[in-house]
This record gives C-alpha cells, sequence and structure tokens, in this order.
C-alpha cells in the first residue's frame, strides 16, 4: 500500500505536466515554436524515451517533426506528431500541431524569430483497467463489476492548443523565452471539468558553441567543438532546471548533465545526471543516445530513462554552411 500511495502521489501528478526530453535541443520544435526554421534548411528528426522501465510502470513519449525556411520572405514553418502514454492507467496523449515564425534581422550575424504553435490534442484511457475501493470485497476476495464512484462520461477528448516563443541568435549563443498552452486547455475526463487546466508552461533557454581548435593532419582535419545547452522551466507546481554541456571531436559527440525539479509542495526535489553519447556526421545526419540516473535517495536501478534521437540537416543549401545557429551538434560548423 506504501508503493502504491507513493506512486500516485507522484508520477500521476505528472500527467498535468508536460513531458519533456533530456535532448531538449534535439526536439526544437517542442522547445520552442520560434525554432520552426531557425536552421534555415529542411530538417527532420525524431525522439523517443522510455522512463523507468524497470519500474513496472512506465512512460513513453515518441514525436517526428519537419521545419524549413523561405529565403524569400523570412518565414519559418514546421509540422511535429507526438504521442505520450503512461501504463498504469492507460493514460494516452497524441498531439499534431503546426508552427509558424519569422526572422527579424538585427545586424549581419544576430536575428530575432517570433514563433507561434497551434496544435490539436487528443487524451484518452481505458477504464476496463480501472479499479475503485468499492469493487474490492475483502471477505469474498472477490471484484466487483460496478463501482458508485463517479466516472467520466467518456474516455477520449480532444482540445486545442497555442503555444508562443521568441529566440535570439547570435555568431556564438542563442537565448530564448516561450510559453505553451496558453489557452489553459481542460484535459479532465469528468463532465464539470473544475481544476483540470493544464498550467501554462514558462520556459528560458539558451546555448553556446565554441570551436576548440582545428589541426591539420594526414587524415585530414580534426574537429573540436565544446557546446553547453541549459532550459529552464517552471509549470504548475514544478520548476526545472537542466545544463548538459557537450563536446565534439571529429564525428563523436560526448556530454554528462544535471537536472533539478522542485515540486512547490511537500515532495521532495528530483535530481538526476544525464549521459549522452553520440555522432555527427558530414551527410547531415546526428544521432545520440542518453542515460538518465536518479540521484534521489530513494532512487533504486529501476529509477532510469533512455532516450534517443535521429535527426537530418540538408547541408546543401548555401546558406547553412554560414553561421546560423548555435547548435550542440555542429558538423565542425557554429550553426
Amino acid at each position: 500500500m506504501l508503493f502504491v500511495s507513493c506512486f500516485l502521489s507522484y508520477p500521476l501528478d505528472l500527467l498535468a505536466q508536460d513531458f519533456q526530453f533530456t535532448q531538449f535541443y534535439a526536439a526544437p520544435l517542442n522547445l520552442s515554436p520560434a525554432f520552426a526554421g531557425a536552421m534555415e534548411t529542411t530538417r527532420i528528426g525524431i525522439n523517443y524515451r522510455k522512463q523507468w522501465p524497470g519500474l513496472g510502470y512506465d512512460f513513453t513519449a515518441s514525436g517526428i517533426y519537419y521545419d524549413n525556411f523561405v529565403d524569400e520572405t523570412n518565414v519559418g514553418f514546421g509540422f511535429s506528431a507526438s504521442q505520450f502514454s503512461e501504463s498504469l492507467l492507460k493514460i494516452k496523449s497524441t498531439d499534431i500541431a503546426g508552427y509558424l515564425s519569422y526572422k527579424l534581422i538585427l545586424n549581419n550575424e544576430s536575428f530575432l524569430r517570433f514563433g507561434g504553435q497551434l496544435g490539436l490534442v487528443n487524451r484518452s484511457l481505458t477504464l476496463q483497467e480501472m479499479v475503485f475501493g468499492d469493487q474490492i470485497d475483502l471477505l469474498n476476495r472477490t471484484v466487483n463489476s460496478s463501482t458508485i464512484d463517479l466516472l467520466p462520461g467518456e474516455d477520449s477528448k480532444w482540445y486545442p492548443d497555442l503555444s508562443f516563443g521568441a529566440l535570439f541568435q547570435a555568431p556564438d549563443f542563442w537565448f530564448g523565452l516561450s510559453s505553451s498552452h496558453v489557452s489553459r486547455p481542460n484535459i479532465g475526463f469528468l463532465e464539470d471539468g473544475i481544476g483540470n487546466e493544464l498550467p501554462i508552461k514558462w520556459d528560458i533557454h539558451g546555448g553556446y558553441v565554441k570551436n576548440l581548435d582545428r589541426r591539420m593532419f594526414k587524415s585530414g582535419e580534426v574537429r573540436k567543438v565544446f557546446s553547453v545547452s541549459f532550459n529552464y522551466k517552471r509549470q504548475g507546481t514544478f520548476q526545472q532546471i537542466e545544463v548538459i554541456p557537450q563536446i565534439q571531436v571529429e564525428n563523436f559527440i560526448g556530454g554528462l548533465g544535471f537536472r533539478n525539479i522542485t515540486r512547490f509542495n511537500e515532495l521532495p526535489d528530483q535530481n538526476s545526471i544525464n549521459a549522452v553519447l553520440g555522432f555527427s556526421l558530414m551527410s547531415g545526419i546526428t544521432m545520440a543516445y542518453s542515460y538518465d540516473y536518479m540521484l534521489n535517495k530513494f532512487s533504486n536501478p529501476a529509477h532510469v530513462s533512455h532516450e534517443v534521437s535521429i535527426y537530418f540537416t540538408d547541408l546543401r543549401r548555401k546558406k547553412f554552411m554560414q553561421t546560423i545557429l548555435p547548435c550542440p551538434t555542429s558538423n565542425g560548423r557554429r550553426y
């Protein structure tokens, strides 16, 4: 009973919050709609995360996105589709979204982008898997088929979702702000819907990229690039800060980051170390794997997370070869 109580008091509270990716910089449209077209080339990406698979009741998120840029109008656009599910109550969220951004040129090397997102979300749960207290007959050791508890009138609902963001770009760094769910959609299944509004999520994020050196060997030019990305967000009773320094040598990428989640209630903070390993090819393909390990006192080997990101950027476009957007994986360029 203690395990069930603790599990219900923590992960189910997370269902009212946005799912997160450790490699947040590799899920740019999820981070802010201002990133739509920010690479100023064609970009296609996939993200997948499995959280706490050894616990028995885990969380899974996956998504795919596409974005591009129209040089003549300084307009970026994109599309995404994603799904989040948890295995305890079989709650699933599926969303599709469109993005639009505009680039304001400040000077030859600095830009300011503004973006917006309009999404459509479906949230569902499987009521057949739920068992309430009044259904359990301890004397006869049976489970009744009916309950007097108030049940939702439907097990699936659709709602629209709005987000906005702004992004500043310079040759070696970027800095952005975003707000998600500004319409406060009702995500509950009960008819009154009181207290089920999704909290607005506020994000502050940024990054810095530095080419360490370029040395010529017989095999060619060796690239060494250091980068660091950070993301702070606050939503409802939660706030989170994460920092991920990385280094790239030739095509190989490695990093070690830290995350802290603070809840403004009696629950303890959650801290984790996040290791990232991947590669970035000159063909434009980048792939990375990350492993999260919780540092909390009551953590166990089940409290780990696995995440994979794969994305492709078209390096053939001339504008992309210039300094556009600092990014943790730069293929020897600061983009």
